[in-house]
């Protein structure tokens, strides 16, 4: 499917010539009726001789009603510019086809209308046509003559669309996400909430838990139409009606956003902004403005980068915008900007950066110039290059594009956990060579070194480094960083303890600080029942031998017989008896003690 939108000056036959295409009547209100003019948007569709389905979304024509005409021309594929023979090119043709090309809209076929009437003028009009639309996106869009009150010429018309859309490329999107933007919100009885609007990426179905941006008001599709025939699911680009349940039909107004998932709101955004081809003044900073982007409007602001002050007709530069309300934009989707005060277009452009920071950096332009025509991956990879890392989670709202899912949420360029996780293992190794008795370099340290939203990652994702509680150390190191004299105390001590066999002196008796102790402990030398008693690690296993062994051949043991097993007292059969049953060698049953795991697997050995 593809949605195509009206576009040309009041009167000119719009609405007439959709309902001579279509049998559709695109005005909707007695006003309209009455007064012969499109006030509000307008629907309508058909099907071209190829097959393809074509919406038509019919926009108003008068300058008073511009609002509305933007609102529909947002997420169309082409346009239908109309042009009647009896008139030529008026102004609302000409602010119609600037609005055009700042929205992105590049293909289109030029309707010239009502040639019954116009006689010998349509040449001139054509001409006319032709050269205002010289240098434009639209040069070369086909003009066709035709009459909607005779039909002559509205099968040229119908062959000229199919050209036109077969040739529209829609392979690329801003976004895979589902976005659609309300342009139309009203009630019917029995029924609920309904909206419609053009889905301009994405897919939903009926069923799907939404949600309406700005407000993040939740609701649940009940129903999808699309050219009124119901539909279980649709995929961009498509027009839709959509009845919404949970949810007051006076919280839902044009301008919403309906997403299926969580969106980067944005009231400030950097971009592209050029000055309309016919402004008849500067623009500046100063002055009352509005954004439209989509069918959603706000007051704004305009901050000019680098030197410049104003910009003249069909100039450009990097602007900051300001909105008086949060919109869910990403990189590519363009807006228009006009002049409250003065009632007219004065500039459009496309959003580069959704999330701008507050404290603009030198160098700033540059970077926009770089990423000014990257979108999804190619915008991601970009941002990744340039930061390392980012989480998943935000490199999804900033591009508005889908990237690779990981499980602790990050996603790193080429080769940046790998450099990330040689800077965190050249700290650790420094910390041990200034502190090798130390447990290790405290982990909060290393987070005020290295970007702490990543060094979690880098310790998960890392076998080289080594958490042990607050601290972090190689899994190389041991006691082979301990210098010869603490060696030799460490030695002597060691000696000590094996001689006392399963009743050793407290540590500091033996001249152990509780920092080499420690240090001892990482390298597997002693094993620590509490802080005061430690065994080296033959005794420690000669003690796990003899109690498994005395379990096995008597099925359980109390701790006197542990204690007995052992040859030792009460003061050390405690925390022997409390460390077997940490360790799974045993297993406690009330005053008895049994093989756990650990302890079976001793056994078999």
């Amino acid at each position: 499917m593809r949605v195509i939108a009206t576009a040309g000056h009041v009167d000119h036959g719009k609405s007439t010539l959709v309902e001579a295409l279509t049998g559709i009547d695109p005005d909707r209100f007695a006003e309209e009726k009455r007064r012969g003019l499109t006030i509000d948007l307008g629907f309508a569709w058909l099907t071209l001789p190829s097959g393809l389905e074509v919406g038509i979304v019919d926009v108003p024509g008068h300058e008073r009603f511009i609002r509305n005409m933007l609102a529909g021309v947002g997420s169309v594929d082409a346009v239908l510019f109309v042009v009647a023979a009896d008139e030529g090119w008026m102004p609302q043709s000409a602010e119609h086809l600037q609005i055009l090309e700042f929205l992105g809209v590049e293909r289109g076929v030029v309707a010239l209308t009502k040639t019954d009437a116009a006689g010998e003028l349509a040449d001139e009009a054509e001409r006319d046509v032709l050269d205002h639309l010289d240098g434009t996106p639209f040069e070369n869009a086909p003009i066709v003559r035709l009459s909607a009150k005779t039909g002559e010429g509205l099968d040229d018309l119908r062959k000229a669309l199919d050209e036109v859309l077969a040739s529209n490329d829609h392979s690329e999107t801003r976004t895979n996400r589902t976005r659609l933007f309300v342009d139309r919100s009203f009630t019917i009885t029995g029924a609920g909430s309904v909206v419609t609007g053009t889905l301009s990426s994405g897919r939903i179905a009926v069923g799907d838990e939404v949600q309406l941006l700005p407000g993040k008001r939740s609701a649940r599709v009940r129903s999808l139409q699309t050219h009124g025939r119901p539909v279980g699911y649709a995929e961009a680009p498509r027009r839709l009606a959509m009845n919404l349940v949970g949810i007051d039909r006076r919280l839902v107004h044009r301008g919403q956003a309906v997403v299926t998932e969580e969106w980067l709101l944005t009231d400030r955004f950097a971009a592209r902004v050029r000055a309309a081809r016919d402004l008849k003044h500067p623009l500046k900073v100063k002055g009352a403005y509005e954004l439209f982007a989509f069918s959603a409007q706000a007051s704004c602001r305009l901050r000019l980068l680098g030197n410049t002050k104003e910009l003249r007709a069909h100039e450009s530069a990097f602007v900051i915008v300001s909105t008086a309300r949060p919109l869910p934009l990403v990189p590519g989707d363009r807006f228009v900007i006009r002049d409250v005060g003065r009632w007219e277009t004065v500039a459009g452009g496309a959003v580069i950066d959704p999330s701008p920071p507050r404290r603009l950096p030198g160098g700033y332009d540059a970077e926009l110039e770089a990423r000014e025509p990257l979108a999804g991956a190619a915008l991601a990879d970009w941002l990744l290059a340039r930061d390392r890392f980012i989480s998943s989670h935000r490199l999804l709202l900033l591009t508005g594009s889908r990237s690779a899912e990981t499980p602790d949420g990050f996603v790193f360029a080429p080769g940046a956990l790998e450099e990330l996780t040689r800077e965190a293992k050249q700290l650790v190794a420094s910390f041990h060579r200034t502190q090798p008795l130390a447990p290790g370099l405290p982990i909060a340290e290393l987070k005020r070194r290295i970007d702490p939203d990543v060094v979690d990652v880098v310790l998960d994702r890392s076998d080289e480094l080594v958490v042990d509680g607050r601290f972090v150390r190689l899994a190389t190191h041991g006691t082979s960083e301990l210098s010869p004299p603490d060696r030799a105390t460490a030695d002597e001590a060691l000696r000590t303890l094996t001689a006392s066999g399963a009743s050793p002196p407290d540590l500091a008796d033996v001249g152990l600080s509780q920092q080499l102790a420690r240090a001892l402990e990482r390298s597997g030398e002693l094993v620590f029942l509490t802080p005061n008693i430690a065994y080296p690690s033959g005794v420690w296993n000669e003690i796990e031998r003899r109690v498994v062994s005395f379990v096995v051949d008597n099925d359980h043991a109390t701790l006197a017989q542990i204690r007995d097993a052992i040859g030792t007292t009460r003061k050390f059969a405690v925390p022997i008896a409390e460390k077997l049953d940490a360790t799974g060698v045993t297993r406690r049953k009330g005053d008895l003690r049994e093989l756990g795991p650990r302890g079976r697997e001793l056994a078999e050995r």
